[in-house]
């Protein structure tokens, strides 16, 4: 596989886009791709993951924030210079894949006229449009805060979606927020456990792949080894990165 993929995963939480966006990032660095997983999701689940915890995110960097994107004139520099940061922020987890913790700016309403939010709005920038590695980032159920351009630079937006009403009803605002911008988004069905569940979802959205329900992952999420290699859990993932490399 040679196809340098840029992948973001979202939906709501518990959904389980965590765990495919881990597990999507390590298979492809096991088959031989420099991968960055980038964590920007505000619950930074996807860093324990890799078994990093309490590593501070650049959004509550803001030293360097002010440093980059504030001007003497307090106003905000838009294009601040980020070229260096992931080589300088992300943490090594093996080989071919690496982690970043982006996180996200939590104030309400506050656009572009932050310097956390600029910083954050370049940095995604150059992860997607100029950086040639592939990229998984998990972005939580907002994708505010990549603009329109970033996200045309990426080659698929999964929408993790369970088989219950609140998961559907994110899925939708998510699917009508992207096709607002353009921007091709593909649900995934994930902890399916009946034919039932896979009709709940498929009569609501187009599925472009289904993820079944893993007493693996349950168990791993109990302990500190979080990812599986192996059982029914493992093969769906396999397939689902073969697709998203062939689309």
């Amino acid at each position: 596989m040679v196809k340098v993929l840029k992948i973001a995963i979202t939906g709501k939480g518990g959904s389980g886009k965590t765990t495919i966006a881990a597990h999507l990032a390590k298979i492809y660095a096991t088959e031989g791709l420099n991968v960055l997983a980038v964590d920007s999701d505000p619950n930074l689940n996807l860093s324990e993951f890799f078994g990093y915890e309490g590593i501070p995110p650049i959004s509550k960097m803001k030293g360097l924030a002010n440093e980059r994107s504030r001007l003497p004139s307090r106003f905000i520099r838009m294009k601040p210079y980020v070229k260096d940061i992931v080589d300088r922020y992300s943490r090594r987890v093996s080989r071919n894949l690496s982690l970043l913790v982006s996180g996200v700016v939590e104030k309400v309403g506050s656009g572009c006229l932050c310097p956390e939010n600029a910083l954050l709005r370049a940095l995604f920038q150059e992860i997607i449009l100029k950086r040639s590695e592939t990229v998984i980032m998990d972005v939580g159920t907002s994708l505010e805060i990549m603009n329109q351009c970033t996200l045309k630079g990426i080659n698929a937006v999964l929408a993790i979606t369970e088989p219950n009403y609140g998961s559907v009803s994110v899925t939708r605002k998510l699917l009508s927020y992207s096709n607002q911008l353009g921007i091709k988004t593909y649900v995934v069905a994930n902890k399916t456990r009946s034919r039932d569940d896979f009709q709940y979802i498929s009569q609501k959205f187009d599925i472009f792949h289904t993820i079944p329900y893993s007493e693996e992952v349950q168990r791993s999420s109990m302990s500190r080894k979080p990812f599986v290699d192996n059982g029914k859990f493992y093969k769906s993932m396999s397939r689902l990165c073969e697709k998203l490399g062939r689309d």
